[in-house]
């Protein structure tokens, strides 16, 4: 492979890393530049590197077998705070009160939600499909198969929340301090909520 073609499948992995929403396999990358995984793990490294020289506020990394453009972490703690901010500025308190139940409590119903907040949620849910924070993850079993809603990658991200697991911390926190969790607090909807649209 010549310089140009090097230059031509870097290129290519960096526009497939940038515009991929979670981290990349080496099979998703062959398939993409027609290249095999030898030639790829070389762009790639190649491509670590410059961006390391660069000093920027991306960078390549490796998650597992996989990998991923990301905000370094002295840029993304930054970034995180002021679009916690930025959010709260923007969210009304209707729709930061339903995001929270539905982190909580995910996944829920909006009539889950609506018991739980003593109000209809109609427009702040829409708000927060809107935003990206939440999204439809299947249907409930319940009279009239109601849509499931759940947060999102986005969410995670703006709130400095590194996933799941933090936020079954959350969850455990709030019931030891007397909050309640989604397991101690069942709402109607959370039987039989596994089919997935």
């Amino acid at each position: 492979m010549d310089g140009q073609d090097r230059k031509m499948l870097q290129n290519l992995l960096e526009g497939l890393l940038f515009s991929s929403p979670h981290p990349v396999s080496l099979g998703e990358m062959e398939r993409v530049t027609g290249r095999n995984e030898e030639e790829i793990l070389h762009a790639l490294q190649e491509l670590k590197q410059s961006y390391e020289a660069r000093e920027g506020a991306l960078a390549i990394r490796r998650v597992g077998k996989k990998w991923q453009m990301i905000v370094r972490p002295q840029y993304g703690a930054l970034l995180r705070e002021r679009l916690r901010r930025s959010f709260s500025r923007t969210l009304s308190r209707s729709a930061l009160e339903t995001l929270a139940i539905v982190s909580l409590y995910q996944p829920v119903t909006k009539v889950d939600i609506d018991l739980r907040r003593g109000v209809d949620s109609t427009q702040a849910l829409r708000t927060l499909l809107r935003t990206g924070l939440v999204t439809v993850c299947g249907r409930s079993s319940a009279p009239g198969r109601p849509f499931l809603y759940r947060v999102t990658e986005k969410f995670f991200q703006t709130f400095g929340l590194e996933g799941e697991e933090e936020l079954e911390k959350l969850k455990r926190l709030l019931g030891e301090k007397g909050y309640g969790t989604a397991q101690q607090i069942p709402g109607p909807g959370r039987s039989g909520l596994a089919e997935k649209m």
